[in-house]
């Protein structure tokens, strides 16, 4: 990876490492869900995150644990925002709001999707390219995502070994 590419990570948070945690964490977590047949119904074994999300409803937000309590509370009150066209044509952030019906689970695992989506796809890096501003902000989402995963990794001990195969 050339220096220049390693900059512009180093500007979306100061800890290289947290982006390749998440990287490895969420990209061995979704070959897990596919091992434990959590599936989207296609021809391409696309994880289903919905599918998992209803298999643990009641399980999760009842943990205790003080770093999960804490990683939910950010998430919840601060979610990612969302990229989206605007009606000019142009790329810009709407706040990521929670679907009607919409189980605590299910929301929680799409903010965390989302914070991997925006730092994954480009979302991350605003016009004319340079650091994003609030890379604390970054820091918390990332190890809030993080958490929540690892999280679910204990309540879903099938997910948890198929997670571990990879290690």
């Amino acid at each position: 990876m050339n220096r220049n590419a390693l900059d512009s990570i180093v500007g979306l948070v100061t800890d290289r490492d947290l982006v390749f945690t998440i990287f490895a964490v969420y990209s061995r977590f979704e070959y897990a869900l596919k091992r434990t047949n959590f599936l989207k119904a296609r021809d391409k074994a696309e994880p289903d995150w919905d599918k998992y999300s209803n298999s643990i409803r009641g399980q999760l937000l009842v943990v205790d644990n003080a770093e999960f309590r804490q990683a939910v509370r950010y998430l919840f009150a601060e979610p990612p925002k969302t990229q989206v066209i605007a009606a000019d044509g142009q790329l810009k952030w709407q706040p990521t709001t929670r679907g009607q019906g919409e189980t605590d689970e299910r929301y929680l695992l799409r903010l965390v999707g989302t914070v991997r989506n925006n730092l994954f796809h480009g979302g991350k890096y605003p016009d004319p390219f340079g650091p994003v501003p609030d890379v604390g902000r970054n820091q918390q989402l990332l190890e809030s995502s993080i958490t929540v995963l690892e999280t679910c990794l204990v309540i879903s001990p099938a997910v948890g070994s198929a997670f571990a195969e990879v290690a």
